[in-house]
Order: structure tokens, then sequence, then C-alpha cells
């Protein structure tokens, strides 16, 4: 029997699936996340599906595994150090960006400038230039690059960006910063540019390989971390992460480019929404995927999912291929307040997350939150996970009460008020992906899933008018079912920038050529390196 496992690490419970390719009979489990080491939540997640199917972790073929690793480390800043190589003349090109000031008429007055992923003085400038078209127009000094990465090692830099002007056409340059790099600072990891995005525009191009550089060191110590705790476990597998566009990555080619790995996390949903619709006879899709700490929604017409040519991360924004998927801060564990200013009920966007919880969960949890009043309203029964998980309903009553007592009101317009205001945030942001791009969300069904989708999937379809409303079978593990059943994805991109008389089919074609030999080449590495 070949076996496949897909995992989803989720801010509050991390979700397995195993599937079965003979006959597809598959098992499900949900266990709670580990937010101090995610690796630890899956590995009690592998052994406890293992037991239930009946088979032994050696057994497994394939495990697939969507995670928000990369994530966590740009929205918590937590990424690497990194030193950036660029040329003589750039030095500030992340901190002079696009010159955008986002917001209103007034914005440039109140909008606080976020800090760059590199700092100014993790930046060095070295001599040598590339043309436009490619041609060395200033030669390297090796000397020059040797005093500058040493300038980097000596200030404790943790990985290195090297971006040089016009690499995105002739990579020679960066290619030698990187040998000298190897010699002096050799347990750095190095991102070229004209490797993780060889286009054109120098600053979407720097930012980009910065991000990349940011989280490797991160994503590579959780790779190999959660390699080496499977294979303690017996399982030597085909070990894949899922893309931000919804395809494959091996583990490996992870570790190199993580930045493809920045919204890895919904990309599971909206390919599990997928193969639900394509078993299902439904081909325009709008995906709820309310998890326990935020809401997750994307656009699937005729079967296929819009990709964004952008990820936004935080303020980042960075030039990755990715699945158009808008997230909010609405799910189970959002919490309810009644401020002393307004007395207006809010909820969210502040999230209790795995730790403390909800209250009604019994981990230290004292603000309310939407799954308890879900559990006071009655759509939550006290027994989950088949009675491996209890919920407190006392508990949530008394903590829905303290909002109640607030509002001066009854506990059950309490609970309703703010399952309400819930599903409007949840229908706003279902405009941002439909209405506000052209769409009809009544040409459309609404799909919910995740831990909480089903319980406000009929509501949010009446405010939308999308129909029909549709809950899949276990649908709290669909991102792992995701996981599981997509596809092996490579993908490159070039700039083509000539005048159009000085250009011909035959060269636009030779490009392409070049293009696909150079994914084909890379789609049977990687397929290597997973066997």
């Amino acid at each position: 029997m070949a076996y496949r496992l897909g995992v989803d690490v989720g801010g509050t419970f991390t979700d397995l699936l195993l599937f079965e390719d003979a006959d597809g009979r598959f098992w499900r489990h949900k266990t709670p996340s580990t937010p101090h080491d995610s690796s630890e939540g899956i590995v009690n997640g592998v052994k406890s599906i293992c037991v239930q199917a009946g088979i032994a972790p050696s057994d497994i073929d394939v495990f697939l595994h969507g995670t928000t690793v990369a994530t966590n480390a740009v929205l918590e800043g937590k990424g690497a150090r990194v030193g950036v190589v660029v040329t003589e003349g750039y030095r500030q090109v992340l901190q002079i960006a696009r010159s955008l000031v986002p917001g209103g008429l007034a914005a440039w007055i109140v909008w606080p400038k976020p800090e760059p992923i590199a700092q100014l003085e993790d930046t060095v400038e070295i001599l040598g230039r590339i043309s436009a078209k490619g041609e060395e127009v200033r030669p390297l000094d090796d000397d020059d690059i040797r005093r500058q990465l040493k300038v980097l090692k000596a200030q404790g830099i943790e990985a290195l960006t090297v971006s040089l002007m016009n690499a995105y056409i002739n990579g020679a340059h960066e290619l030698r910063v990187a040998e000298l790099a190897a010699e002096i600072m050799p347990e750095i990891p190095v991102s070229l540019s004209h490797i993780v995005l060889p286009e054109m525009q120098e600053y979407e191009r720097t930012l980009t390989t910065v991000a990349n550089a940011s989280v490797r060191p991160v994503v590579g110590r959780y790779i190999r971390n959660l390699r080496q705790q499977l294979k303690e476990l017996g399982i030597t597998a085909q070990f894949a992460l899922l893309r931000s566009d919804g395809g494959l990555m091996s583990s490996q080619a992870a570790e190199e480019h993580p930045a493809s790995l920045l919204m890895s996390g919904p990309a599971g949903g909206v390919t599990g929404a997928l193969w639900v619709a394509a078993n299902a006879g439904l081909k325009n899709i709008l995906t709820l995927d309310v998890g326990g700490t935020s809401t997750d929604v994307a656009l699937i017409e005729n079967l296929e999912p819009r990709l964004a040519r952008t990820t936004d991360v935080g303020h980042l924004t960075v030039r990755v291929s990715a699945l158009d998927v808008k997230t909010i801060g609405a799910g189970g564990g959002s919490i309810a307040r009644v401020p002393e200013l307004t007395r207006a009920l809010r909820v969210g966007p502040e999230s209790a997350g795995a730790v403390p919880g909800p209250v009604c969960y019994s981990r230290g949890g004292v603000e309310a939150t939407v799954t308890d009043a879900n559990v006071v309203l009655g759509y939550l029964p006290e027994n989950l996970l088949g009675g491996a998980f209890k919920l407190d309903r006392d508990a949530a009553h008394q903590a829905v009460g303290r909002i109640a007592d607030a509002l001066g009101v009854d506990i059950y317009e309490a609970a309703r008020g703010i399952i309400d205001i819930v599903n409007e945030n949840m229908f706003g942001a279902l405009r941002m992906i439909s209405v506000q791009q052209g769409y009809d969300p009544r040409d459309f069904a609404l799909m919910g899933f995740g831990g909480a989708g089903p319980l406000h999937v009929n509501a949010v379809s009446k405010l939308s008018g999308a129909w029909p409303a549709v809950s899949p079978v276990s649908p709290g593990v669909l991102c792992a079912l995701g996981d599981a059943t997509t596809r092996m994805r490579t993908e490159t991109a070039r700039s083509f920038s000539k005048r159009f008389a000085h250009t011909n089919n035959q060269a636009v074609r030779e490009l392409l050529q070049q293009m696909r030999e150079q994914s084909s080449t890379e789609a049977r590495r990687r397929r290597r390196c997973n066997h």
C-alpha cells in the first residue's frame, strides 16, 4: 500500500490527513499546535494518525506539509540579520523603496514608515557594473569585495543577499561575489538576486532577495529539525512543502528558496477546495477558510484559482507567485471586547490563538472569543475530535456573560452579537476578492472549511448571496487534504526589455526555450532529491 500524509500547521490546531492511494481511504486527525516548536505538534499527530490507521510511520511514502514558519518569521520580525551587497551608488535602495506612502491625503503626516528588513549599516557597495544590455561596463575588484564582505562578517550577519545592478540579464558578477563569500564566510547562506528573481526593477528584485535571505536560516533550521524527527520515527519518505502558488517543492528547494513558502499555509485550503469542487461538479467557488486565528478567502473561477504576481506579508510586498488569498483577523479565537470609551462590542483582530486559546478550552484563557459564543449558542457540542477534546460550557457562559453585563443585554443576545460581527467581517473579506475585482458573488458557491468554517458558511452565504453554501466532508482538515493531493511545481521568469524594432520572433522563442529547459531541469533535480 502507498500512503501519503498531508500536514497543515495552524495557529490553534495541527491538521493531518493520511491518504491511501490504492482505494482512496483516508484517516484524519487534529492535534493542538505547539507554537514554541511546530514540529513537536506534527510528531504527536503523526504518531496518533498512524495508530488510528493501523500502520507504522515507516509505511508513509510521501510527507506533504503546508507551513507558516516563513510567514511568521516576517510578521514577528524574527528573521535573520541580513547583509546586503549592492552596486556602488545603490546602498539606499531599500530605504528609498518606491517613495509610496499608503493611505489618504494626509497619510504622509501620520504614516510611520516601517523599518526595512535589512538595515542600512548592514548594506555595502562594491565596484563593478553591468549595463542594461548585460555587458560589463566596469570590472569587479576582488580586493574591494573581500574588504566589504569582511565588514559584514564582523557585524555578525546571519544571511547574505547579493543584488547588483542589471544582474537579471547577466549574473556573472553576483556569482563571483558568492564565490568570495564562500571563502570568507562559508557558514553564511547566500541568496543571489538573479536566481531568486531574474527580473528588472532593482527595488523589487532586491527586496524579494532580502526577504528570501531573511527567512532562510529560520526555515532551514525548521526543515532540518523536522526531517530529523521524522527520521527518528522511521519516516524516510519523500518530503515536500506547499508553495505559495499551490504547487509542491522539495524540502531541499524550500531551504534554498523559502520566499516561495510565504503563503504556504493559506494555499493548502485553496488546493483542497479545488479537489472537493472537481469531485462535486462545482466550477466557481468562493472559499471561506476559518481557523482559530484568522479567516482566509479566495476566488476560484472555472476550477482555476486566481494567481497574484506579488505576495503581501505584513508591510512587505514581495514579488513571488502566490494564490490570491486575502486574510483577516477573524477566527474562532478572535477576542470579544467592550471598550470603556465607546461601550460598543468589538470582535478581533486580536486572537487567543493556541495558547491560552478560548476560555472553553480550559488552557488559561479568560477573554470571551467567537468559539465561546458558538458554545453558548449551542452550535458546538461539548465533545470534539471524537471525545478526545472536551469544551467547558460553563466557563464559556461565564466569559460571554461578562460581555453581556458590559453591554446590558442577556447572554444569548451578547453571543449572537459576537457571531453577527465576525460574520460581517468575513463578508467584508469576501467582497475584497469578488465585488472589488469585478465578480458577482451570486455567481459562485461558498465553501466553508477550517475548524470553524461550517459554523459560519450559511450566515455568510446569506449576506453575500453566494449559493449553494457547501461544507465538505472533514472540513477541519481540508488544508491537509490540499497538501496531500496537489502536485510538484516549479516556475521561472525573465524580463525581456527591447525595442520592438530591435527584436524578432526567433529571439523570443530562444528565450522561452531556455526557460522551458531550466524548468524541466529543475523539476527533474527536485524529483531526484525527493527519492
